[in-house]
């Protein structure tokens, strides 16, 4: 096995635990991180510190590791990159890792977000290196291989999803592994032990939607409560192909109907105020504006319709075709002035 190793990726996560694997218990290391380095200077920098730790074997500690990270001048594809000079010493450079010849106790950990594998570069080291490759790949193979990891994310702080949940949690988070496994800490916290399964009415409850995923379901429901189908439908349209549409969309619009019924009863009751307590403010007046165009009688039979076609959604795949007309058949309905 080699004892230099190449991590690439854009998913920092990723690429950080691979590295840490490495690095074990951190006794020995030496980091060069090239974050920062965003000029011919200090990359040059970098690579003679990342070059005099590699020649340099442990002496008073049982092991070394020369971990460097975030080198983002290693060659890619496209216009611009790092200067001539930066390329020229990078492949001097891998032509003495492809060479190392280091003792078992030591290792060299090169880490970045992009390599371009028919580099002079990435070919000097593919056959003397462990080299690993952590794919972007397009939008809904990241989104599948999230929806793999996540589960394996959970499964090491002792949770996991119900049927569909998973999709439902990277569609809401986003594929980046760091940010599921922050939201992955919060929902543990939040579910407190008493359970340990997470359904896709705990996301819609307690995650944070991700940098650049746009929050199209939340839209869904602003649009029911104003009973305005077109708008409902163009939301639908952005996303009704993904895994766990079904389940997700039943689930959200099952919660809404309900918090809305009980909002109706405690309006019609003058409790309002006392059922809005905690609740932010703006969502307050908001939802207090849905209520016009609803009867109680009308949001209750919405939720059970949509609780009804959740139960189908989660046994089976047959619920997809059905979630639009369902949208459609409430808000057909005669809204109470």
């Amino acid at each position: 096995m080699s004892q230099v190793h190449v991590i690439i990726g854009e998913d920092d996560y990723l690429v950080s635990e691979a590295a840490k694997r490495i690095v074990g218990d951190g006794v020995g290391l030496e980091t060069v991180d090239s974050a920062n380095s965003t000029n011919e200077e200090l990359q040059l920098r970098d690579l003679r510190e990342a070059e005099a730790s590699l020649l340099t074997p442990p002496f008073l500690d049982p092991k070394k590791t020369t971990w460097w990270r975030n080198v983002g001048f290693l060659p890619q594809s496209g216009k611009g990159g790092s200067s001539e000079a930066v390329k020229a010493a990078l492949e001097k450079f891998a032509e003495k890792l492809a060479a190392a010849d280091l003792p078992e106790n030591q290792h060299f950990i090169l880490s970045g977000p992009r390599l371009l594998q028919t580099s002079i570069f990435a070919k000097t080291l593919k056959a003397s290196v462990e080299m690993v490759v952590f794919s972007a790949g397009k939008p809904w193979e990241q989104a599948k291989a999230a929806a793999v990891r996540v589960i394996d994310l959970a499964k090491e702080m002792g949770l996991s999803f119900e049927r569909g949940a998973a999709e439902i949690f990277v569609a809401r988070v986003g594929p980046d592994s760091r940010s599921l496994a922050s939201e992955l800490a919060k929902m543990r916290d939040y579910l407190g032990g008493e359970r340990s399964t997470i359904t896709a009415a705990d996301i819609a409850e307690v995650t944070s939607q991700g940098v650049g995923v746009e929050p199209e379901i939340w839209a869904i429901t602003d649009a029911l409560g104003e009973r305005n189908f077109a708008k409902v439908l163009d939301s639908v349209s952005r996303f009704e192909r993904e895994n766990g549409f079904a389940v997700l969309v039943t689930t959200v619009v099952e919660k809404f109907f309900r918090q809305l019924a009980e909002l109706k009863d405690a309006e019609a009751k003058g409790r309002f105020s006392e059922a809005t307590e905690g609740m932010n403010a703006y969502v307050a007046r908001k939802n207090q504006g849905f209520l016009r165009n609803w009867s109680l009688n009308e949001l209750r039979a919405a939720r059970f319709r949509f609780l009804e076609l959740r139960e189908r959604a989660v046994s089976s795949n047959s619920a997809d075709a059905l979630v639009v007309a369902r949208l459609a058949q409430v808000c057909r309905r005669r809204a109470a002035r």
